[in-house]
């Protein structure tokens, strides 16, 4: 079956700026259990055949058209890598995310499998246009699936773009001004650029919070009247070194104000804004955080989210032009100090033999080395990660979470320190 469908607005801008800037994220997760490169090629061939995204490429048809289509597309690249020292899944999610995707030849999704004999890690890539976290957890959820049970065909699910799910009218005049204000803090002066390069190479961190670690930090914030995210952004705005609130790059799935919702559709449904998160006094941290949390509440109303995407149809400019202004956008500084996205999924943990004990999502989306925190939950544990050319990314989460932890200290057990995996 062959799908060739016009790029959206929003979907034309998201991969006019990969052309030059980074635009992959990464799903990347631990199973318990073994499975094979030929196994895992039938699996992934089944789920391209179910979400045809993941077949895609770019094809361009002048200079304000585009379009996703699965035709004259090569397979699925899978890389299998052998576990060994120096062959860490941190350290070929670093070499994934330095690995642009070829948009015009596609396809715009590719596999790691790194094999471990009874356990394996499956990384997923995949170029920004075509999927987002919720997507990568739907890909990781499916092949398994296929792993553990090969069935048959399975039906075709539909990836319509946001665009066009979006409630109300079309497009508003107001749009362009919203998301205007949701890109950029009007007044905030943009923080420096970040050297890119040898200098500062691209690095991941990941880390876990236990069982009784989330428990007790889930428990807290809830007797504090706050969530996880409104406390996670205010250590991270503690975090920082500078003075002045913190601009924090929040994501936001739209799949929650979609019609009809595309809850098993594999494209891309997030957007972000960028939200500021002044620090606060010393001792108020759970009421900074309540604060957050209020505001976090705002900014994901419907009337507040629909602009992030239906504002690009009030720029009609062509490809190369929006390329060039991202690009020299990115180059006069960070838009945002840290970027934090909340990735909720429900996914199964258990696939016939196969058990699923880790999962971690990488991004890398910008050239200005702002931090992009990624923080999932999966079977009542927390895992984070941080991507960064800063070389202060590591130190910045690990005092995000010291703050974090002296502030749950009450309830909380165990340590919430920042830690590398051992593979």
């Amino acid at each position: 079956m062959t799908v060739r469908r016009r790029l959206s607005p929003y979907e034309r801008v998201v991969w006019a700026a990969g052309e030059a800037l980074p635009a992959t994220v990464i799903a990347a997760v631990h199973v318990e259990g073994a499975t094979t490169p030929a196994r895992l090629r039938h699996a992934l061939a089944a789920v391209r055949d179910r979400h045809p995204l993941l077949g895609a490429r770019v094809e361009r048809t002048g200079p304000w058209r585009a379009w996703l289509t699965t035709r004259d597309v090569p397979e699925t690249p899978l890389r299998v890598v052998g576990a060994g020292p120096g062959r860490t899944l941190t350290r070929v999610m670093e070499e994934e995310l330095q690995r642009p995707f070829a948009a015009a030849t596609g396809p715009l999704a590719r596999f790691v499998l790194v094999d471990g004999g009874t356990s394996f890690d499956l990384l997923a890539a995949f170029h920004h246009v075509v999927a987002d976290g919720h997507s990568a957890a739907i890909v990781i959820r499916d092949v398994l699936e296929h792993l553990a049970a090969p069935a048959a065909e399975q039906p075709v699910v539909a990836a319509p773009s946001a665009d066009g799910l979006l409630p109300g009218p079309r497009v508003r005049p107001s749009d362009l001004v919203k998301l205007s204000r949701s890109l950029r803090i009007p007044g905030q002066a943009t923080g420096p650029a970040r050297a890119c390069g040898p200098a500062t190479p691209l690095t991941c961190h990941t880390w876990t919070m236990d069982k009784a670690e989330t428990t007790a930090l889930l428990e807290r914030c809830r007797a504090e009247r706050t969530t996880v995210h409104g406390a996670l952004c205010t250590a991270f705005a503690r975090a920082r070194r500078a003075s002045g609130p913190a601009r924090i790059a929040v994501a936001a799935d739209l799949r929650r104000i979609l019609v009809p919702a595309p809850q098993e559709s594999v494209g891309l449904y997030a957007a972000s804004f960028v939200l500021p998160v002044d620090p606060g006094p010393e001792d108020g941290f759970w009421s900074r955080a309540r604060d957050v949390k209020e505001r976090l509440h705002r900014r994901l109303h419907p009337e507040e989210l629909r602009p992030l995407v239906a504002g690009f149809r009030l720029m009609p400019l062509p490809h190369r032009m929006i390329t060039a202004l991202l690009h020299r956008s990115e180059k006069k500084g960070a838009r945002f100090d840290v970027a934090l996205s909340n990735v909720r999924m429900s996914i199964p943990d258990t696939y016939g033999d196969l058990r699923l004990t880790a999962f971690h999502g990488v991004a890398h989306t910008t050239l200005s080395g702002a931090p992009v925190v990624i923080l999932i939950g999966l079977g009542g544990r927390l895992f984070l990660s941080v991507t960064s050319t800063d070389p202060d990314a590591a130190g910045l989460c690990e005092r995000a979470m010291a703050h974090l932890r002296a502030a749950a200290a009450p309830t909380a057990t165990g340590t919430l320190a920042l830690a590398r995996p051992e593979g």
